[in-house]
């Protein structure tokens, strides 16, 4: 028969028998925690790694965005001013047949050509480069 020491010594074995697999199903689970943590951390990682590149893309094309849109308004400003030079030589070109008319109309005078060269001191002129 069991003597109450042993028993005592049973329970004790089978106690810490106990608080082992308990304490061994704990570590598990931490592991399995962690692990779990460790691969959402590797997926947010991941997740920030796209976002940054498809900001990385996202300026790219805001800037080639913004560079059309100088494009565009340098267009814009060119058109305006070939508008304003087309009609200014529109008026020109409008203004043309009266201006001919008118000067075709003028009566310019010539003065008479008068002669005032003397031709008392002719002399002789001598060849020096000889």
């Amino acid at each position: 028969m069991p003597t109450a020491s042993s028993l005592t010594l049973s329970t004790n074995g089978f106690v810490q028998q106990l608080q082992q697999q308990q304490a061994q199903r704990s570590a598990e689970q931490a592991n399995q925690s962690a692990q779990s943590l460790q691969s959402q951390a590797r997926a947010a990682r991941l997740d920030a790694a796209r976002a940054q590149q498809a900001a990385r893309e996202l300026e790219i094309q805001a800037g080639q965005a913004q560079a059309r849109a100088a494009s565009v308004n340098i267009g814009i400003k060119a058109a305006a001013a070939i508008e304003t030079s087309q009609a200014d030589l529109q008026t020109a070109y409008d203004r043309l047949p009266a201006q001919i008319a008118a000067a075709q109309t003028d009566t310019y005078t010539i003065p008479s050509a008068t002669s005032s060269v003397s031709t008392a001191n002719v002399g002789t002129v001598v060849n020096t480069t000889a």
